[in-house]
């Protein structure tokens, strides 16, 4: 006869295993037993809240299903759709776009990559760069003024070879803006990758200018000893008359001035009113600085001044004349025809050479403009000069 009893240990261990059992299957069947009333409770509202807790829980649902192609229910396609779109620009949004991988998403992907939520915007950047359509969207939102520099941000926060990939091209674009240039410059000092990058555009004399100051100055600041090394031979910073280094120039910029004392430097002693006019004061030698502050942020300013020959504007570039009887005239080419060549010196004196006069004209790789000038007035002074153009504003039309 068997014997059926059992103590009260037993019956509750089974009972337990029994409820474990229902909740498990509960578990696995519940999404695929509930699809059509979802389904339906999905399309039928005309509660935006109440369609969105309903949208939720699909989705929510449809997530948990095995081997489930969405893609064959329309009301699903729509229900997620409208998920993708309350949900963007938050990892929410990564989430559900990493899991149903929709047809389309790029555009939604590249405002959520210019979005206020950074951790989003590094996990779109990580999908549209992996995406074929993708890439040349961020490209585009790269090079856009308005959204550029945010981009830089966010690729050099991602900081993978195709980030760095995409910043190494604006930083050795010349044509770029500045602001940009220098976004991109900051953007790949963020990574190690990127810090090798921008010795090896320096060394091979790729990368802009007028970045080199900032470059030098973030790069000297890498935690790996190797690269504190080769930046300081190839971008090395620029010292006091004393031989001691100055701060680096993204300090400097922050440092306020004397706009009064910067004036009474540019008309005097810094010399600078002898190349340039400000407001009718001044020689005509180079670019007119009567609107500067509104052109140039204070680094790019103190960049000019550290580093003349790193970003010389297009239309003053210096040129070198020999002439047959060996005299050598240096300054801006104004004209050339056929006849003659006219050079306007520092001294804003125009000399006009024949052509047959002419042993050779050479552009030179140096700035009219003397370099080593805060040699003449020291850190404060430099402070104080760009305090003052700082000032120089273009007029506000009102």
């Amino acid at each position: 006869m068997l014997n059926l009893s059992f103590d009260h240990r037993s019956i509750g261990h089974i009972a337990m295993t029994c409820r474990f059992s229902c909740v498990l299957l509960a578990c696995l069947l519940l999404p695929s037993l509930l699809l059509p009333g979802l389904l339906f409770a999905a399309g039928n509202t005309d509660d935006d809240a109440a369609q969105a807790r309903r949208d939720a829980v699909l989705v929510r649902a449809i997530e948990r299903m095995q081997d489930f192609n969405y893609r064959e229910h329309p009301e699903v396609i729509a229900a997620i759709d409208r998920q993708l779109h309350r949900t963007q620009g938050t990892p929410e949004f990564i989430r559900l776009v990493k899991k149903f991988q929709p047809a389309g998403i790029e555009k939604q992907l590249i405002e959520t990559l210019v979005g206020d939520n950074r951790s989003a915007a590094v996990e779109a950047a990580v999908l549209l760069l992996e995406m074929e359509h993708g890439r040349p969207l961020v490209r585009q939102r790269l090079i856009d003024k308005a959204h550029g520099p945010v981009v830089a941000e966010v690729l050099g926060l991602l900081g993978n070879g195709r980030a760095i990939y995409f910043l190494s091209e604006i930083t050795r674009q010349a044509e770029q803006p500045f602001d940009l240039r220098r976004a991109a410059v900051v953007g790949l000092a963020r990574s190690k990758g990127g810090q090798k990058k921008l010795i090896e555009q320096a060394d091979q004399k790729q990368l802009v200018g007028d970045t080199w100051l900032i470059a030098g100055a973030l790069l000297a600041r890498s935690d790996d000893e190797s690269l504190r090394k080769a930046a300081g031979r190839v971008l090395p910073q620029p010292a006091q008359k004393d031989a001691k280094p100055l701060p680096p120039v993204d300090q400097l910029a922050k440092a306020k001035g004397d706009a009064v004392a910067g004036m009474k430097l540019f008309r005097g002693v810094a010399t600078c009113a002898n190349c340039h006019i400000v407001n009718g004061h001044g020689k005509d030698v180079g670019p007119n600085l009567s609107e500067i502050g509104s052109k140039l942020s204070r680094e790019a300013m103190l960049t000019a001044i550290l580093l003349p020959s790193a970003g010389i504007s297009h239309n003053y570039e210096n040129y070198v004349v020999l002439t047959a009887e060996g005299q050598v005239i240096a300054g801006l080419k104004m004209s050339e025809t056929d006849r003659e060549v006219v050079i306007r010196t520092a001294d804003a004196i125009d000399r006009k050479i024949d052509v047959d006069d002419i042993e050779s004209m050479k552009k030179s790789e140096k700035s009219v403009m003397p370099e080593n000038l805060h040699h003449l007035f020291g850190q404060q002074g430099l402070v104080d000069l760009v305090e003052y153009m700082a000032t120089l504003k273009k007029a506000d039309p009102s």
